[in-house]
């Protein structure tokens, strides 16, 4: 997270003076050194054994710790599920910016990153939070955390603490060195005590942990704990008595299921027999339908066939009808000498030639019907 600094005064460096030419005198307007914090950061609570957690501040929320003279513990950590630490986040709040020299009053300290400044020498010092985790108040499992203190001795409890809050927080560093009189200055320069320091390093940056402590004894003194486990006893057994009552219901439901099967299953039997039955008799009825239409094909053969033979014989009969109405009356007149005439309309016996050779004229009468 890259910083840049604007001193209050810059100096340039210079290259050394020719000695033919005389030197140049630079004047540079003394610093003011810082000497203490502000009073809200120095009310912090750091802790050296928990600088683990400065990649991930909200994995220390809701922590519970032990702390025995310098050591710190990490006990447990008591968070619900469903509702985490809330973090967030800064780029902007810059606590503390000041050059400070060894009378520091926290040279050294951890709310410092440690920052050793020796004699002679001057740090630039920015102090800045980047983030922060906490938990709001119905975010914390009192509950739980009374069931595991049940058992916890009073001189442990005193001891123990809980993790509301934490912060991460960067430290910006970077040294000067007083110069000689003889000394080359170059890069950053100020005057400060009546000395110049000047220095061409860049910022160091250091990560630190501050945390929201609470006692345990104080945590839980506002909370009834005993009030708490019995209402948890109890939900307990309601939820008890709601699971057995839960299964009895889902046991009549498995049964009710089951008969239903069951119903379901001789149902599915009745209609394998109907339609086994079905498909015989199917099977029959296609048989004669086969049979059926065999006998219609054939009957349709033999009506195709006797409409042919009708057609046939209607036609010869109108033929022969035709034939018949067309045949020729053949009328044989007989005349005598008297001149009497003699018809005969059979010529079976006696022809016309044999009449003529009897002497009788002949004569043949042709007449069509109509």
């Amino acid at each position: 997270m890259p910083y840049r600094f604007i001193p209050l005064f810059i100096f340039c460096a210079f290259a050394a003076a020719l000695s033919a030419q005389p030197s140049r005198k630079i004047k540079l307007n003394p610093v003011t050194l810082g000497f203490d914090l502000p009073q809200s950061y120095k009310e912090r609570t750091f802790i050296k054994g928990l600088a683990g957690f400065v990649n991930n501040i909200d994995q220390l929320v809701g922590a519970m710790i032990l702390i025995e003279d310098n050591k710190t513990s990490v006990l447990t950590r008591f968070v619900r599920q469903d509702k985490p630490p809330v973090v967030s986040t800064s780029t902007s709040d810059v606590i503390y910016s000041a050059k400070i020299d060894s009378k520091f009053k926290f040279n050294g300290a951890y709310c410092i990153a440690s920052t050793k400044v020796e004699k002679d020498n001057i740090y630039e010092l920015i102090i800045k939070d980047v983030a922060v985790a906490f938990l709001p108040e119905d975010y914390i499992p009192y509950l739980e955390i009374c069931k595991s203190s049940s058992n916890v001795p009073l001189e442990t409890k005193k001891k123990t603490y809980y993790i509301r809050s934490a912060k991460l927080t960067t430290v910006y560093t970077r040294a000067y060195q007083k110069a000689g009189a003889s000394s080359e200055i170059s890069g950053m320069a100020f005057s400060a005590g009546g000395e110049v320091y000047s220095s061409t390093d860049q910022f160091k940056v250091d990560y630190i942990v501050s945390v929201d402590l609470v006692g345990m004894e104080k945590l839980l003194s506002l909370q009834n704990c005993n009030q708490l486990l019995n209402s948890e006893e109890l939900a307990r057994r309601e939820k008890a008595e709601k699971a057995r009552f839960d299964a009895a219901r889902a046991e009549e439901e498995r049964r009710s299921k089951e008969n239903e099967l069951r119903e379901a299953k001789a149902q599915v039997e009745d209609l394998k027999k109907i339609l086994t039955h079905n498909i015989e008799r199917s099977e029959n009825l296609q048989q004669q339908l086969r049979e059926a239409q065999e006998h219609e094909k054939q009957a349709l053969a033999q009506l195709n066939q006797a409409i042919n033979q009708a057609e046939e014989l209607g036609s010869k009969a109108q033929r022969e009808q035709s034939d018949a109405e067309n045949r020729e009356i053949v009328i044989v007149t007989f005349k005598n000498k008297d001149g009497k005439a003699l018809e005969i309309k059979s010529l079976e016996e006696l022809s016309p030639e044999k009449l003529q050779e009897l002497g009788f004229d002949v004569e043949i009468l042709r007449e069509k019907r109509r």
